[in-house]
């Protein structure tokens, strides 16, 4: 990866080209962002342009030459000097942090003037790994440089985040990611459209949605759930639900099955699905404004988005007080089922 071929991010290329120019790199970093954003992407490209042995200004831009002795090995992995920790369990242990970069870094590098660490899921240490990461962080070596990864910055000890430059990654603008898909990817433009405007910014969640075959099935089920809402029982509503949430899952009878369904899915999937929804609301609203489907998300979905655009402008706007209402309740750990039941009787209500 060269930076050149990350989109956009300019904040986070003008501060490590900075540190690439001037050698003045950081002892330790947070790249924050959701998952898909790209920090382990970008980690890596910085640390193999850190360790390259014939950096190479491309445009005004600094990268790594991707052919010297360092840059082979930092790509396939083997680099002395270049570590990404990993760990086995759900959250780093303290002795994986210790054994992993703690002793780990009272080694000098074997090439170069840096040995670098990359940390992963670093908002998933407990307290007293990152603990053991904090004495490191107050008096690490000369060559040492630190990246942590997270997705929530706000999890890491006060006294580990005033002792790191954040690097936080930003939402990239739906033509960019349009255009990215389009022409690396060979994604047709209407795809490229609907999976752009749903990742919210997310490149790799873009790309993900466009390989993902249930994605699209996730968008067709919901937008089918909406329209055929007005005849469905309480009953039937879950089960639709739980088989958008999990097509691949074996069909029990009855509404228990998809009960326990919803209790397992993950926050992940159900904020998905409400996103959906959401997004569908809106194109509905558009589609009432404009009679066009020209502008729509979910262009596909424009017989769903006629039917629905017949409902009063109340309606709309109350279904979308009530997704935003149900996402808060999930967030506070509101009973799923009742939360999700709430949510649909509710938008039934307004058919």
């Amino acid at each position: 990866m060269r930076f050149s071929e990350i989109i956009e991010q300019q904040q986070l290329k003008d501060h490590v080209q900075h540190a690439l120019r001037t050698g003045r790199v950081s002892h330790a970093m947070l790249f924050s962002g959701d998952e898909g954003m790209g920090k382990k992407m970008f980690a890596r490209t910085f640390a193999q342009a850190i360790l390259c042995e014939n950096r190479q200004d491309a445009g005004g831009m600094i990268e790594p030459c991707g052919e010297c002795h360092s840059c082979v090995m930092a790509m396939a992995g083997t680099h002395p000097d270049l570590r990404e920790l990993v760990h086995e369990k759900a959250t780093y242990g303290v002795d994986e942090i210790r054994s992993q970069l703690v002793s780990d870094i009272e080694l000098k590098p074997m090439h170069g003037d840096y040995r670098i660490y990359i940390i992963p899921e670093a908002d998933g240490m407990n307290p007293a790994s990152q603990n053991a990461l904090l004495k490191t962080l107050e008096e690490p070596p000369a060559y040492a440089v630190i990246m942590l990864l997270a997705e929530r910055p706000q999890a890491l000890l006060q006294t580990i985040l005033s002792r790191t430059v954040e690097l936080p990654l930003r939402p990239v603008h739906d033509e960019a990611i349009e255009r990215f898909l389009m022409e690396k990817q060979r994604v047709p433009d209407y795809r490229a459209h609907e999976c752009a405007a749903f990742a919210a910014g997310n490149v790799g969640r873009a790309i993900r949605f466009c390989g993902d075959d249930s994605f699209r099935n996730m968008v067709d089920g919901t937008a089918s759930l909406l329209g055929e809402m007005d005849r469905l029982t309480t009953a039937d509503i879950m089960e639709r639900i739980g088989r958008i949430l999990f097509p691949d899952a074996e069909q029990e009878t009855g509404k228990e099955k998809k009960k326990k369904g919803l209790k397992e899915a993950g926050s992940r999937e159900l904020g998905r699905f409400l996103d959906l929804l959401l997004m569908l609301n809106r194109d509905a609203m558009v589609y009432k404004a404009t009679g066009e489907s020209g502008r729509l998300v979910f262009a596909a979905q424009e017989a769903y988005d006629r039917k629905a655009a017949q409902r009063s402008w109340e309606a709309l706007y109350k279904n979308i007080a009530r997704i935003e209402q149900a996402r808060e309740r999930l967030a506070a750990n509101v009973n799923t089922d009742m939360t999700m039941e709430l949510l649909l009787l509710g938008m039934k209500n307004e058919v």
